[in-house]
């Protein structure tokens, strides 16, 4: 990985973070479980509000998900996720994520993120082809096109 200021210019999406006092654990850092948290709720600003996808039309399943903690975020903290897609598939995509802490002015990496999402069509319980036009979207958005 670049460093982060480089890979930073490589998304388009940055959210803030909230960390909640109630995302601790007696650790005094947020728990691992807690980031599975930060991602899902990134993923549904990028899809809902940043895109505006018609969600009767785009239909996702996590398919996996893949964490490499790097440092804690502990509370309180200014705390951030970015998150870009890097690819598609037939019927998957995948989306990279980097959760970031600001400390003392200086922002670093707290944890490196990538999920696999799968089309998929709830009506019949099936995975579904993902259609161009969201594919095109997506590209439409993204600083580097995946």
């Amino acid at each position: 990985m670049l460093p982060l200021e480089e890979e930073k210019l490589k998304f388009r999406f940055k959210m803030k973070l909230d960390i909640r006092w109630s995302d601790m654990d007696e650790m005094r850092h947020v728990n691992n479980a807690v980031y599975h948290t930060y991602t899902e709720q990134a993923r549904i600003y990028y899809f809902h509000d940043t895109l505006q996808l018609d969600w009767t039309k785009a239909s996702f399943i996590l398919a996996s998900a893949h964490i490499d903690y790097l440092k804690s975020l502990v509370f309180p903290c200014e705390a951030y996720v970015y998150l870009r897609c890097t690819k598609f598939g037939t019927k998957s995509f995948e989306l990279q994520y980097l959760i970031t802490m600001v400390e003392k002015g200086v922002e670093t990496l707290c944890a490196a993120v990538s999920t696999t999402l799968v089309m998929f069509d709830y009506k019949t319980n099936t995975t579904m082809v993902m259609p161009e036009s969201i594919k095109e979207i997506i590209r439409n958005y993204e600083t580097i096109k995946p």
